[in-house]
């Protein structure tokens, strides 16, 4: 490595065990629900069918994080609704939906891997089990073969699962490729299925069900450096077009062509052949249904459905004073005024439906960075809420930061007077990047593979000094297995455009999942990695090395879970605490128990008056710690 010194590691473990943590009696009451900001709901379709009695109708399939994913069966006529839930836990996502000739809807739920099936003759959602157990949890792609069996694909192992209505038996295939993850099938006018698989080295591989015999067909191509898709054409053959070219599925080969058949576009419609569709669909809302007859006159109506409410990704002080957050999938992003209680959901802050992972203030603005593709969104919270993407939209998002970030860990303004991404990279990708944003310029800028094949994770600024801190994690992007066994911490000079200085601890180190620069001046953070419990650190950047290390209280650092208090003191969440460190000794307080662990994807969010914010789920929570 070139351009920066190597320390070496002096790290020691001040204590590893409980001693070293004094438990403080907190009252519960300490603990208080704010609220719940968003009820949105995600993946919704709409599909066309009959009810029991054989009478025209609507289904709709939303999936939702603080309850089971559930059905709609909607009276076109009325806009009166039923509203059907599936009965195991953790059925939330509708990722893989199919409507069978026979009018039945094919669902399979993520995280359970059951199949569900709506079926219009039960008048009621039927579970027909677990696809293929722990290999099969996330559901990618179902189709249906000319006898009716229906195939259902799934991430976790690429695997490949067939079900026989017939019966009520599966058939399971397993797994169709040793290293990539995703696979999504399609049944070819042959019989056979053929299933494209992602995300590193995107393939097909074809299964003959007579004999059970799996080939990879066609070019393999690797993301970024090549494109390949499949597609069944209108003649009901399977293509793959690629950057090596195209080819048409034909049993267990692919045969050369010049131009591939494309897919028949058909517009789904109710049996008179009115149109319909969601009229929020862009807001992520799909509460209002818009049908249009041929003459094209069009009626709406209010779908009054029950939504528990989105999980909290993210959670921010705003520079108003404000507790700002996002919800996940669909991102919203909204509000708290701890000053009159108001809780309000802005809308939609970003053209990414994912969620915002991280967020900064740089001169009365925030910047907002959101999943998927790491675009940067700028709102002004003293203007009036108007999102878009074009000039005076507020907030307004400018796109993405560079072509390889994708899940924006970290984001931290003022150095050199831009904003700073620290990236996990794109699906099937190595390589997160260190990025900006310069607002007076407009320029961005990224620094590809800094890390080699490990990704920039967290970020902290030394004012002193004028270095960036950066912590990494060991992952890529999603669909890969790591490349590196131990994350580091490097200092980068923004000025010399260089890395000035890294090391790491003496122990496994998989993240560097939070970071914080101490009054003192020192970098204060939390470690995960493998079966080591996860630790405190401090590191003096006057030496460049590490100090001694002490083990927070249980539940587990929270990413970008520490933040300094107004009392010199620095305060951390965990998913069953909040505690307080003191820098110059390493004691560590617990100060809030929670009486439940925090659900969901845990948000640790920001010290505004007495209050520390952060969330269980889809729940806004504080605690007074002042």
């Amino acid at each position: 490595m070139t351009g920066f010194t190597q320390c070496p590691i002096l790290a020691t473990t001040l204590q590893v065990g409980w001693s070293n943590i004094r438990p403080r009696e907190a009252d519960m009451s300490q603990v208080r629900e704010v609220g719940i900001l968003v009820r949105a709901v995600n993946r919704a379709q709409l599909y066309a069918g009959r009810n029991k009695a054989g009478e025209a109708c609507l289904y709709a399939t939303m999936s939702q994080q603080a309850d089971n994913l559930f059905v709609l069966q909607i009276d076109p006529n009325t806009g009166a609704l039923k509203q059907f839930w599936p009965d195991v836990p953790e059925s939330n996502y509708t990722t893989a939906v199919y409507q069978a000739r026979n009018g039945r809807l094919y669902i399979g739920a993520a995280h359970s891997g059951q199949l569900y099936c709506f079926d219009p003759e039960q008048d009621e959602l039927v579970n027909f089990g677990t696809i293929n157990g722990k290999a099969a949890i996330f559901p990618c792609r179902i189709d249906e073969d000319s006898t009716g069996e229906i195939w259902i694909s799934s991430y976790g192992t690429a695997d490949l699962t067939s079900f026989n209505p017939a019966t009520g038996e599966f058939t399971r295939y397993g797994r169709l490729d040793e290293v990539d993850m995703y696979a999504y099938c399609y049944v070819n006018k042959d019989g056979t299925i053929a299933s494209m698989i992602m995300q590193t080295r995107p393939h097909v591989v074809v299964l003959d069900p007579k004999t059970g015999v799996k080939e990879t067909v066609g070019p393999v191509v690797t993301r970024g450096e090549g494109t390949l898709t499949l597609h069944r054409g209108s003649d009901e053959h399977l293509y793959i077009e690629s950057s090596k070219g195209n080819f048409r599925i034909e049993g267990m080969e692919a045969i050369p062509v010049q131009e591939t058949v494309p897919a028949e576009k058909v517009e789904a419609t109710l049996p008179d052949g009115s149109t319909f569709r969601f009229v929020d669909a862009v807001e992520q809302t799909c509460r209002i249904l818009e049908i249009t007859d041929t003459d094209g006159n069009s009626k709406t109506f209010d779908l009054e459905f029950e939504a528990a409410g989105t999980d909290i990704f993210c959670l921010h002080g705003g520079p108003d004073q404000c507790v700002y957050g996002s919800s996940v999938l669909p991102e919203r992003l909204f509000r708290y005024n701890p000053n009159d209680e108001e809780l309000i959901d802005l809308g939609i802050c970003s053209t990414c439906t994912g969620e915002a992972y991280s967020m900064a203030n740089l001169d009365g603005k925030m910047y907002i960075s959101s999943y998927p593709a790491a675009k940067i969104s700028i709102y002004d919270p003293s203007q009036g809420y108007n999102f878009g993407e074009e000039p005076g939209s507020n907030p307004r998002d400018i796109g993405r930061v560079d072509n390889i970030s994708y899940r924006p860990r970290s984001t931290l303004a003022g150095p050199g007077g831009k904003v700073w991404l620290a990236s996990i990279p794109d699906y099937g990708m190595w390589g997160g990047p260190l990025a900006y944003y310069d607002p007076k310029t407009k320029e961005k800028k990224s620094y590809y593979r800094i890390v080699g094949d490990g990704s920039c994770y967290t970020l902290a600024y030394l004012e002193v000094e004028d270095l960036i801190v950066v912590g990494t994690s060991i992952s890529g992007g999603s669909g890969t297995q790591a490349k590196v066994d131990q994350a580091i911490l490097f200092l980068f000079d923004h000025k010399k455009e260089e890395k000035v200085w890294e090391g790491t601890l003496d122990r496994n180190v998989h993240q560097f999942n939070a970071l914080v620069t101490g009054a003192n001046g020192r970098v204060y953070g939390t470690v995960r990695g493998g079966e080591d419990p996860a630790e405190i650190f401090v590191f003096d950047p006057s030496t460049r090395s590490f100090g001694d290390r002490v083990v927070p209280p249980e539940g587990g650092p929270v990413d970008n879970g520490l933040q300094n208090g107004r009392d010199g003191m620095i305060y951390g969440v965990t998913g069953a605490c909040v505690y307080r460190l003191d820098p110059e000794t390493l004691g560590v307080e617990e100060i809030v128990k929670f009486p439940e662990r925090l659900q969901g994807h845990a948000a640790a969010g920001p010290i505004i008056g007495d209050e520390i914010y952060f969330s269980s789920g889809h729940r806004l929570l504080s605690s007074k710690i002042f």
